[in-house]
């Protein structure tokens, strides 16, 4: 065990066995996050209740893991006869077109994060649920635009379940931070350093590790609950108690809590889908680690307009990820 190691665990116990005399060992200029008792009802527990136990046992030592390491599982499904929700799309465009502007804006920001912070190491894996062949080559054209290094390769087993359950097995022995994604998340060119940035400060300040969503969602403004607001290097972030099956924490936390991801297996199963549903499976992470969501969205779910946090303008940035890639090159008919 590493010296950064026994001192963290040796000030975490220091720290719990004196917070029942009332004293606390937390870092000189950490944060404090107050106790509403009127807001801490059971059904708010989530939300604040993670946060608030973390700082109880808060210490200046980072938590156990390597953050400054990225693994990214893309997971990605580009074929004609996906079986997807034929509304029309909030771009007028097809799931291809889609799907390529949304991926070439995650290359885009990986390398910003690069470049930002030269000592970031970000390693792209591509977990294709059966794309077109034409769609697979134009993937991993894109992919090479990277700066980071990355790999592609075939899901196990068919469909949206199979493919959750492989990226979160795979991730749950990595010692790096991991972000999972979908196809169809448009990236701003910052997003994934800001991400990382959160994600060490607060890190740095509570010894814990956490979990990010990357953008707000508007049922947030519809179903309000309290949460703390918390300010990040250029914009403020707000605890969150669910999530999509999109995030970024740290393969330490998929590990421990793999029970809360097991059922995502069944995710898409008509008989069983609510076992694989977001509160029955990784939602349960934040009874346990906080989870926080930019006010400014780092990533955005661009499906439809009542996914999109309040407030944002996505034309600019789709047009800005556009190339010579037309969405009939896509939907060829290669198999």
């Amino acid at each position: 065990m590493d010296p950064n190691s026994r001192m963290n665990d040796l000030l975490k116990f220091l720290s719990k066995t004196l917070h029942p005399l009332g004293y606390q060992i937390r870092p000189r200029n950490g944060l404090t996050f107050l106790k509403v008792p009127a807001l801490e009802t059971r059904e708010n527990a989530d939300n604040v209740g993670a946060i608030r136990t973390l700082m109880q046992t808060a210490v200046p030592v980072l938590p156990e893991g390597d953050l400054n390491s990225i693994h990214i599982v893309l997971r990605t499904c580009l074929r004609q006869h996906r079986n997807i929700n034929p509304r029309p799309r909030l771009t007028g465009k097809d799931p291809f077109e889609n799907g390529y502007r949304c991926v070439r804006s995650l290359i885009r920001s990986i390398n910003h994060a690069l470049s930002t912070a030269p000592h970031l190491k970000i390693h792209l894996t591509i977990l294709d649920d059966r794309s077109e062949a034409a769609a697979v080559e134009i993937l991993k054209s894109i992919a090479a635009e990277g700066r980071g290094g990355f790999d592609l390769h075939t899901t196990e087993q068919a469909g949206q379940g199979a493919s959750l359950y492989q990226a979160f097995a795979e991730c749950r022995a990595k010692d790096t931070l991991i972000y999972c994604v979908e196809d169809d998340y448009l990236h701003e060119m910052d997003g994934i350093y800001r991400l990382w940035e959160f994600y060490t400060s607060m890190a740095a300040q509570t010894g814990g590790h956490i979990v990010l969503y990357p953008q707000e969602h508007t049922q947030l403004y519809s179903k309000h609950y309290p949460s703390y607001i918390v300010q990040g290097a250029d914009r403020h972030w707000r605890s969150i108690r669910h999530a999509t099956h999109t995030f970024m924490t740290h393969g330490n936390v998929l590990n421990r809590y793999w029970c809360f991801f097991e059922n995502v297996k069944y995710v898409g199963n008509k008989k069983k889908r609510r076992a694989g549903s977001e509160t029955k499976t990784t939602d349960r992470l934040f009874t346990k680690i906080p989870g926080f969501s930019p006010l400014k969205p780092c990533a955005v779910h661009l499906q439809y307009e009542e996914l999109l946090p309040p407030f944002y303008h996505w034309e600019k940035l789709w047009d800005e990820n556009a190339a010579d890639a037309p969405s009939r090159i896509f939907s060829a008919k290669t198999v």
